[in-house]
């Protein structure tokens, strides 16, 4: 039952145009902006050489494909809440607007296996994009502006191994699919309340924006209380080209992330359990 549910729930996704407007951003979007790197590569170059041009010789250019990828990634990372919403916004309350739960859940088919199809779909959406914008934006980047050693700022000017690269960008796609899925069960949570598929992008992103300020304001009760919100590991997918990882971070992401996860999606499923569908 479950897999027909599944089968169900694919197939009305993918007859929405909506479903599509992440990866057609992303694929138009990421080529551009590489292409700025490649022609903006002298001053952004200065900028990493610094004072160190005064005192060693650098052979060939620090800004390459690698670079690319990962100026790209930490720039967009914080849009990227708002493309998980545009599917797992819908995928309930648009049910409740088009008065479609009506029929269907008068079939004989429990409402947990309706709702897991759902969340199951949006879900594998979000992976699937935010492994498609890594990977794409790391190819492309290779492609348009070629491999290389990639230089971060870890205690001072870290300079990474080119074949040391492809397996931290991995790394960074995971640490970031960790939060941005906590970011779709909580769209996806609202959706159950909501009516119309407009109020759950708009809570989730303004909940995603308060606590992305609480995880950059220095104040001491904010800077006490980021370590148990999501939010406040929404750049942690940059130490994955730290050395050496902090993999205690790791686990208390996954702790964190997955306690607000499951709290989303247990509301999720008792709300649609008591919801009358007539309403």
């Amino acid at each position: 039952m479950l897999k027909s549910l599944i089968i169900n729930e694919i197939i009305k996704v993918s007859h929405k145009k909506r479903t599509y407007i992440s990866f057609f951003l992303i694929t138009i979007l990421i080529p551009f902006i590489v292409l700025a790197v490649k022609n903006g590569g002298g001053s952004l170059e200065s900028k990493l050489y610094g004072q160190l041009a005064d005192s060693f010789i650098f052979v060939g250019s620090l800004v390459n494909g690698n670079l690319s990828a990962y100026i790209i990634i930490a720039i967009l990372i914080s849009h990227m809440p708002f493309l998980s919403t545009i599917v797992a916004s819908e995928i309930v309350s648009g049910e409740y607007s088009k008065g479609t739960f009506r029929m269907y859940l008068t079939r004989p088919v429990s409402r947990n296996l309706v709702l897991l199809s759902k969340l199951l779909i949006v879900l594998a959406y979000t992976t699937l994009m935010m492994f498609y914008f890594v990977m794409y934006t790391l190819i492309i980047s290779r492609l348009i502006i070629g491999d290389g050693d990639l230089v971060v700022f870890h205690e001072g000017l870290l300079v990474l191994d080119a074949t040391d690269t492809v397996w931290r960008f991995f790394l960074s796609f995971w640490l970031s699919n960790i939060l941005m899925l906590t970011v779709t069960c909580l769209c996806f949570m609202i959706s159950t309340f909501s009516k119309n598929s407009v109020t759950p992008i708009i809570v989730t992103i303004s909940i995603v924006f308060i606590g992305t300020a609480v995880a950059f304001i220095p104040i001491e009760l904010f800077e006490l209380l980021n370590p148990y919100l999501f939010t406040g590991y929404i750049d942690l997918f940059l130490t994955a080209f730290h050395d050496p990882l902090p993999k205690d971070i790791y686990i208390q992401e996954v702790i964190v992330c997955g306690l607000w996860s499951f709290i989303f999606i247990t509301t999720s499923f008792y709300h649609f359990n008591k919801c009358d569908i007539l309403d």
